[in-house]
Formats: C-alpha cells, sequence, structure tokens
C-alpha cells in the first residue's frame, strides 16, 4: 500500500493510494498513567506517546519547535497514521521536505522512506487537471510557504519562504485582539479560535470574524508581495499557477486564474501517492 504522508508543523496529511485521507495536529505528549485513561497510546522505541488532539489534555507535551524535531518524531507520527488507516502490511511512504532542508532527507531516506521537494506531491496531484508546460506550485502551509516551478515536467526553481504560512496570519490576528488573556493563547489554541472566528468567554459568544478578516485581507497582500520580491514578473507571465495547502482555503489575489485544486489541505499527499 502506497501511503503519501504531508508532516507540518500545525497538521498531518495522509493519503492512501485507495483514495483514504485523514489530518490530525501535529501535538505530542509522554502518556501519564491515571485512575480513569481512555488515551489512545503509540508506543515507539521504548516509550508511550499521546498523538493529535489528546495530546492537550497530557502534561508532559512536546514542542515540535523546528525540522529537526520533526524528523525525529516522525516514525511516532507515521505509526499513529497508519494505525487510524487500519493499515499494517507491506507500506510504502512517500513524502517531502521544503526544499530548503532537502540536505536533510537521507536521515528520512536510510528507513526507506521516498522524499521529494515539498510541492511536488501538489504539481503531481493537478498536472492532469492544468495541462500547462509551465506551473508554478504555492503551497500554504502552517510554518512555511514553498514554491516550486515545474516546466515540462521539471523542477526549474523552488524556495522555501519560511515564517510565512498560516502561522503567520494567526499572528496577525492576535496583534489586532483587544483582548488581552486571547492574546496570550499558545499559538495553537489561538489557531482554533482564528479559525472559528470567535470565542466564548463565560457563556457567552464574542464575535472575531471581522478581526479574522482583516488578518486575512493583510496576509494576503504580504505573501504576494514577498512571493514577487522572490520571483519577480514570473508569477504574472508563467502559464498557470496552483495554491495548496490549508492556507489555500485563504488565499485571494495572487492570481486570478489560480488553480486551488479540491481539498487542498490534502493535494500535497495526495499527489505523494502518484510519485514516479
Amino acid at each position: 500500500m502506497r501511503v503519501g504522508f504531508d508532516l507540518g508543523f500545525g497538521w498531518a496529511k495522509v493519503c492512501s493510494e485507495d483514495n483514504r485521507c485523514m489530518k490530525f495536529p501535529t501535538w505530542l505528549a509522554y502518556f501519564s498513567e491515571s485512575a480513569i485513561s481512555d488515551m489512545e497510546v503509540v508506543s515507539y522505541d521504548g516509550k508511550d506517546y499521546v498523538v493529535g488532539e489528546d495530546a492537550k489534555y497530557e502534561r508532559q507535551k512536546i514542542v515540535i519547535a523546528d525540522i529537526n524535531d520533526l524528523l525525529h518524531y516522525f516514525n511516532v507520527f507515521k505509526k499513529y497514521a497508519l494505525s487510524k488507516l487500519d493499515i499494517e502490511d507491506d507500506v510504502e511512504i512517500i513524502t517531502g521536505l521544503p526544499p530548503i532542508h532537502k540536505d536533510k532527507a537521507g536521515i528520512l531516506e536510510k528507513q526507506g522512506i521516498t522524499v521529494l521537494p515539498q510541492g511536488v506531491g501538489i504539481w503531481l496531484d493537478v498536472k492532469d487537471k492544468l495541462k500547462s508546460q509551465e506551473v508554478l506550485i504555492i503551497d500554504i502551509g502552517f510554518n512555511t510557504v514553498d514554491y516550486i516551478m515545474v516546466v515540462k515536467g521539471i523542477k526549474k526553481k523552488g524556495n522555501t519562504l519560511e515564517k510565512q504560512g498560516v502561522e503567520r496570519m494567526v499572528e496577525l490576528f492576535r496583534n489586532k485582539l483587544d483582548i488581552p488573556f486571547v492574546k496570550q493563547f499558545p499559538l495553537q489554541r489561538l489557531m482554533e479560535v482564528f479559525e472559528n472566528g470567535y470565542i466564548n468567554i463565560e457563556g457567552e459568544k464574542v464575535d472575531l470574524s471581522n478581526i479574522k478578516q482583516k488578518a486575512v485581507d493583510e496576509y494576503n497582500e504580504l505573501l504576494k508581495t514577498r512571493l514577487k520580491s522572490e520571483i519577480g514578473n514570473l508569477i504574472d507571465e508563467i502559464e498557470s499557477i496552483a495554491v495548496a495547502g490549508g492556507g489555500a482555503y485563504y488565499i485571494k489575489g495572487i492570481r486570478k486564474d489560480a488553480f486551488i485544486p479540491e481539498n487542498p489541505e490534502f493535494s500535497q499527499a495526495r499527489g505523494y501517492t502518484k510519485a514516479w
């Protein structure tokens, strides 16, 4: 069974070649025993972990701070995902790394995992729909924005814009809030508030949708400006643009004909399963 694994700082998106997809937050904690516990435990290398949503209920949380942490705990997240998809035998894992971290591919390749540049998965997912000779792929993740230019099936240029993903949008949202204790929320909790567009305070629903929209609009302008500085007028001149990743839901104005695939947060993982 071929499985595409798009592991990011905010979410892990996983798709199997038989078109089953799932996602979970890349939250991790050590499992602690208690008198009552119905946690789903992942045991790996002699340690017990809680992965995903349930990790927030554990005391000993593990901070995933950078790419080295993601790679270090890759097998814990992988084991959890395969268990949720009920896949046990004959598994071929295809994943990707941001272009800026391509030198770390060997860490996973030594384990028999196929590693592609992040963004290639999206191209594999959309290329038959676009049927273009030139495609600019923009992958808007939680932490990074990765782009890759593909011309006649050949990867011509690509790079990573660090700290420019959805996390940047949430920080813009934080800066505009006038509720002091909400501004102090950790990023993961604040992300939930941002996605909902409201928060319940003492039983009262406080609408934050206007603040959210202002943050989204500001982020769009910042991202377009940054991309222009990276690749110049190519953003206007290239034949086709495809935008995917979890941040694609918030993007507008990069180019009016930009293609956003169905369920864009899964595009990368879906494409990995179609790797040559």
